[in-house]
């Protein structure tokens, strides 16, 4: 059960803590004396054994990163998203190394953007349609605020669009 609230103090189990309320107002008893709190997506848990304290840092977007681009040139990386401002437009080069899963989002700010594939056995995967795999396959904007977001489907080398706005070019 995944519950946000807050802890309350008392004469329970060793740790001090007996409930932990939740968004339902009601008490949540801890099971065998513990509360267990664990990060995931660019959220961290840290504990201070000497002061009892319990820091939960938010990652600020679940660990996806906006990069504000203004050269004609950008290498991607995964789970990130870029913003192409460089007025005479972007083009961006997909990772090597990518894992299942792992999504990349391109939006057009000042100028126009081209993905391009890094590898002989890169694909992007549009609908019905498939860039040309290798080096060769891209995928390009039309617009200035065209968009674009894919997830890898099978490592390193297949991408799947999920989303787009605008005319995509496919080559």
């Amino acid at each position: 059960m995944s519950q946000a609230g807050s802890f309350g103090t008392g004469s329970g189990p060793s740790s001090g803590v007996t409930t932990l309320t939740g968004n339902s107002g009601g008490a949540i008893p801890p099971t065998g004396g513990n509360i267990n709190v664990i990060g995931a997506g660019g959220i961290t848990v840290t504990g201070d054994p000497g002061t009892s304290t319990l820091t939960i840092t938010g990652g600020g977007g679940g660990g996806f990163t906006w990069n504000d681009v203004t050269t004609p040139t950008q290498a991607m990386a995964v789970n990130n998203g870029y913003i192409a401002n460089d007025s005479g437009g972007v083009t961006f080069t997909l990772p090597v190394t990518a894992a299942v899963g792992d999504v990349i989002r391109v939006v057009g700010g000042l100028g126009q953007w081209t993905i391009e594939q890094n590898d002989t056995s890169q694909v992007i995967h549009f609908g019905s349609m498939d860039t040309t795999p290798g080096s060769g396959g891209s995928l390009a904007s039309f617009e200035m605020y065209d968009a674009i977001e894919f997830i890898c489907m099978v490592a390193d080398t297949d991408f799947v669009v999920l989303s787009a706005q605008g005319n995509i070019e496919v080559v």
